[in-house]
């Protein structure tokens, strides 16, 4: 049955494309055009979408990294301000005083000033 059907199906089709194949061409142009028109103003449409996400995408990516770049940077000043308190501790030694503690010398003039005038204190 079924290629019997088939080959009814071209023969009808052939016989419908032989009669009215001028005015078939004649109507269909305007109708493949407009259909090409839609097709065309589809795809950019689609394109105008494709490029907003995109450069939505770009500036997320853009601003998680920013952040990320600021937290480094902050957990590495804070390492290097904890690392430098601890050399400064170090530098300046233990108090002989006890519980007065030196306040924190910055500059290695005002620690060698400081070590000055515990020699000469030392001597009195």
């Amino acid at each position: 049955m079924f290629p019997f059907g088939f080959i009814v199906g071209a023969v009808a089709g052939a016989a419908g494309a032989v009669m009215f194949g001028r005015q078939i061409a004649e109507h269909g142009r305007p109708l493949a055009k407009v259909a090409l028109k839609a097709t065309l103003a589809a795809m950019h449409d689609a394109r105008v979408r494709g490029a907003e996400i995109g450069e939505a995408a770009e500036d997320l990516f853009a601003e998680a990294k920013s952040e990320v770049s600021a937290e480094i940077f902050e957990a590495a000043m804070a390492a290097a301000k904890a690392k430098a308190a601890e050399m400064a501790k170090a530098a300046n030694g233990p108090s002989s005083q006890g519980s007065d503690q030196e306040p924190s010398v910055k500059s290695a003039a005002a620690r060698a000033a400081v070590k000055r005038s515990r020699i000469g204190s030392t001597n009195d």
